[in-house]
Parts: C-alpha cells; sequence; structure tokens
C-alpha cells in the first residue's frame, strides 16, 4: 500500500517524536511517583499501594508502546534502525501487542480497585478496617493481573512468524509496509523481512503472518468486539460512574459541614479524593477515543457504514496518542494536587542538596524525636494500667512500663553524652579560632 507523504510525516512525528518523548518522561514520572508514595506518610497506606500498582501499570504499558507503537513506526517509514533490528522485529511484534494488551487492561482495572478503595475509606468507614486492608488489596491486585494475563491470552496466537523460501528479492521488496485493518494486530500482518541464504539466487523471508482464529468472523465478534467492549469499557466505566459520584457527593457534604463549622479537619483526606477524581476524569477522557475508535472500526468492517479510511489511519494515530499520555499523565497530577507529593519529589530531584541538608540536622534533633516517642509510648503504657483489660494483666503492664522507662533512661543518656560532645567542639573550635587569631596578631606586630 502507498502511503501518502501527508500520512508518513504526521505518524512519524506522533509516534516517534511524541509518543517516544511522552513514554520517556511517564517511565521517569511513573519511577518517581512508586518511590515518593512509599515515602509519604500523609496518605494512606492502603491508597498508595494502590497508586504504586499503578504506577507500575502504566510504567509496563508504556515500556510495551515503545516497541508496538514507536519501534513500529520507525521501521515502516524511516531507515535509522540497523538490519539486525529489523530481521528480528517478527518476533518482537508477537510478543509486544498483546503484552501490551495486558498491561493496559491491568490499567483500566488498577483504576476501577483504587477508586472502590477510596469508596470504602471515605462513603463505608466502618467496613474501611475490614475490607481496605493491605493483605485483601494486595490479594485484589493480584488477581487484577491474573485475569488480565488470562484475558489477554488468545491475543498471543493471533499472529505467527513464519519463514518463506522466495526467489530473488530486491532491497526495496525487504519491507512491504501494508496496514489494513488500523489499529489491530492485522495492521504488520504482512511485513515481510528477508535474509541471505547460502544461494545467492534464493532468499528467506520472515513473513509475520495472521491466523486463521484471527480471520474467524466468531472469534472477532465475541472476543474483540463483544468481550472486549464489556471488559474494557462497559464494566469499569460504569464501576466508576457509580463510585465517583457517591465520592463527589461525600466530597460536597463535608465541604458544607466544614464551612458551617469554621474547621479544617480531614484536608489531607479531601486532597487525595479530589486528586483520585481528576486521575478517574483524565482516565475517562483519554480512553473514551479507543472505544468511538473500535465502535468505528467494527461499524465500517462488519456493518458497511462508509467510513474514510484515510480518516480511520490519522484516527488511529491519535487513539495510541491518547493511551500514552494517559499512562504519563499521573505523576503530573500528583504534583500540582498533592502538597506533600510535590515537595516529597523536590527533595529526591535534588538529593545532593537534600542530604547535604540531612547532614546538617543536628543529632540531638533525631534524639528528642526519640524522646518523644517512647514518651508517647509510656503514656500508653500508664493507660494500659490504669484502665487493664484483665486482671491477670497488671504484672505485663508492670513489666513493660518497666522497660521502656529503662529504654528512656538509655535515650536520655545518650542525649546527655551528645549535647556534652557537642560543647566540646564547640568551644574546642572557639579556642582554635581564638589561637588563630592571636598568632596572626603576633606575626603583624612583628
Amino acid at each position: 500500500m502507498a502511503w501518502s507523504a501527508a500520512y508518513v510525516q504526521y505518524a512519524t512525528v506522533v509516534n516517534v517524536y511524541v509518543v517516544g518523548a511522552l513514554c520517556a518522561f511517564g517511565i521517569a514520572g511513573n519511577v518517581l511517583s512508586i518511590v515518593v508514595l512509599g515515602r509519604d506518610r500523609t496518605i494512606r497506606r492502603t491508597t498508595a499501594f494502590l497508586l504504586q500498582m499503578l504506577a507500575v501499570a502504566d510504567a509496563s504499558l508504556l515500556v510495551l508502546c515503545l516497541f508496538y507503537v514507536t519501534l513500529k513506526t520507525s521501521l515502516k517509514f524511516t531507515d535509522w534502525l540497523p538490519a539486525a533490528v529489523r530481521r528480528r522485529w517478527p518476533y518482537v511484534r508477537v510478543y509486544s501487542y498483546p503484552m501490551a494488551c495486558i498491561s493496559w487492561t491491568a490499567t483500566v482495572w488498577m483504576v476501577v480497585l483504587l477508586t472502590a478503595d477510596r469508596y470504602v475509606a471515605i462513603c463505608r468507614p466502618i467496613h474501611a478496617a475490614q475490607y481496605s486492608t493491605m493483605p485483601r488489596l494486595r490479594r485484589a491486585v493480584a488477581v487484577v493481573w491474573v485475569l488480565a494475563v488470562a484475558y489477554s491470552l488468545p491475543r498471543f496466537f493471533e499472529t505467527e512468524v513464519v519463514e518463506v523460501e522466495t526467489g530473488h528479492v530486491s532491497p526495496s521488496d525487504v519491507l512491504d509496509h501494508s496496514d489494513a485493518n488500523y489499529s489491530t494486530p492485522a495492521a504488520d500482518a504482512d511485513m515481510n523481512v528477508t535474509r541471505n541464504n547460502a544461494s545467492s539466487e534464493s532468499r528467506s523471508v520472515l513473513k509475520l503472518q495472521i491466523t486463521a482464529m484471527y480471520k474467524s468472523g466468531l472469534y472477532q465478534v465475541v472476543y474483540k468486539v463483544s468481550l472486549d467492549f464489556v471488559v474494557r469499557f462497559f464494566l469499569p466505566f460504569a464501576a466508576l460512574a457509580f463510585f465517583n459520584q457517591r465520592l463527589v457527593r461525600a466530597l460536597r457534604e463535608s465541604d458544607q459541614i466544614r464551612r458551617r463549622s469554621s474547621t479544617d479537619g480531614g484536608g489531607t483526606e479531601r486532597q487525595h479524593t479530589w486528586m483520585l477524581a481528576v486521575v478517574v476524569v483524565v482516565f475517562v477522557v483519554c480512553q473514551l477515543p479507543s472505544v468511538v475508535f473500535d465502535v468505528c472500526v467494527v461499524l465500517h468492517v462488519y456493518a458497511g457504514v462508509p467510513f474514510s479510511r484515510r480518516a480511520l489511519r490519522y484516527a488511529a494515530v491519535a487513539v495510541n496518542l491518547m493511551l500514552v499520555v494517559n499512562s504519563s499523565v499521573n505523576v503530573v497530577i500528583y504534583c500540582f494536587m498533592g502538597r506533600q507529593f510535590r515537595t516529597i519529589l523536590l527533595r529526591i530531584i535534588a538529593c545532593g542538596a537534600s542530604s547535604a541538608a540531612a547532614a546538617s540536622v543536628p543529632t540531638r534533633d533525631v534524639t528528642r524525636r526519640w524522646i518523644r516517642s517512647v514518651a508517647r509510648s509510656l503514656c500508653t503504657t500508664y493507660r494500659l494500667h490504669i484502665h487493664p483489660s484483665s486482671p491477670g494483666q497488671d504484672e505485663k503492664v508492670r513489666r513493660r512500663i518497666r522497660a521502656r522507662v529503662l529504654l528512656l533512661d538509655a535515650v536520655v543518656d545518650v542525649h546527655r553524652e551528645m549535647t556534652f560532645e557537642a560543647d566540646l567542639d564547640t568551644l574546642g573550635a572557639g579556642r582554635a579560632s581564638t589561637s588563630r587569631g592571636d598568632v596572626a596578631e603576633n606575626s603583624q606586630d612583628k
């Protein structure tokens, strides 16, 4: 198929330059998000864990998009890549697209899981201690990935690499640019890569072709159309609409109560909930074009609706771009809407300055924090002593009190020694500077 110069330029700019830059930015941003969320103590542990798992899914999708979108376009429309990459591309294509589908499915349902956890924490706080726990969420994340792999497993069998013996092949026939079904696996199914055999008159061609399963109309209608619509659009979007509608209503009610009582309680929780709402809105906006595009392709192929094939090709590039934007933009949302996230991120980026600042913090401040923590534990122990849960617990409480009093004494002794040593260092530095001044004055007198 002959490609127009305008489409070649458009696809190269978007898929190679824009998508490549967004993937690099998104991978770095998701890695930083995982690190920062692990250090943020103002966010609920379960919410931070699910945001980290969402970042893992997004980062894996972006890595695979570098292969399936950027590398694929570079192979089609440029001669930048070496011949070794071109020869092995069919094998990369067989696995990159199904694995990208796995990451895409996991990303969709990870957003649903994150919204459901936030709904339980805000709208059902009584049940949060039972359902919103780390063991349950770890199992839920594992189930999401297992189901994503199981659902995307048939895509590994949609294409196959075959080696075909042909006659002499000219250099212009090394790569056959055919794009029959836009963004489907048949998009590069006829991409041929040649390599020399022992005979100069014969060459073997690595050909990526679609299988009989993919050609089946039943497979296309049941799996590619119906199941994709239900699993990737209808069920997750319905769940997101339900949970977010309840969350927004709860946030508005809490804002009204806060204004009436003139208090600012729960500000951090509201901030995190609004941040999640923005993440969901961006997710829906970026995912909807892919749903509309799939519907248009199905209507064009199976119902005969006369959509422009040229317009569909341009739309396929834009749809891929929106999916990449969705997986790259979350770190920007966290920075704009999370003060603590922004602070920790700046500290990580300026690692040299933060290390110097951490080294300049006096040791006595750390010791004071230790003393306060031990004092709080002592107060808790005394309250247990005043209100024991059972008569036989008194001796255990006394032993805890004695152990923590000894620990407090040890910490206080360490603090005194550090303070004394710091005073000695300060005094020694003062004496050294005084002696240097006396020597300078004596030298001037001479």
